[in-house]
């Protein structure tokens, strides 16, 4: 007998907690495990994202780059609601602003740029699935 996990809301998802330090996203409902990256992939992630955080600093930019802290609502398809966390994520401060005093998940706006860092485990996904999600949110 399979026993099916009843879907999550986004509140419900937001305040999900298992007592682990397990990272989820959630797609079409259901949780998702993020795998533990690895050190090259982490790496990568974090000079994607200094490197953003100079220029936008020279630049002296209203925008705000943020390494696997923020999530962005991607889709919702008959209730199902899919929110992924980026590996890095730039937002206008304005955003940034709002999400002071609650979850950083960005639902009623689109960041200005995502990055999903590629790796052997997830090719398929990031390059179909992600891909289209942050191109057509919601």
């Amino acid at each position: 007998m399979i026993v099916a996990s009843p879907l999550l809301t986004l509140a419900e998802y937001l305040t999900y907690d298992d007592g682990t330090d397990t990272r989820y996203e959630l797609v079409n409902g259901e949780l998702l495990t993020m795998a533990q990256p690895t050190g090259i992939h982490g790496g990568m992630s974090e000079f994607v994202n200094d490197s953003f955080r100079l220029e936008i600093q020279r630049l002296q930019l209203p925008l705000i780059s943020k390494q696997d802290l923020i999530a962005v609502q991607t889709g919702q398809v008959r209730g199902k609601i899919t929110c992924r966390v980026p590996d890095v994520v730039v937002i206008t401060s304005d955003q940034w602003q709002d999400m002071r005093f609650r979850e950083a998940v960005l639902t009623d706006s689109v960041p200005l740029l995502v990055v999903e860092i590629v790796s052997d485990s997830t090719r398929n996904i990031d390059y179909r699935k992600k891909r289209a999600e942050y191109s057509n949110p919601k």
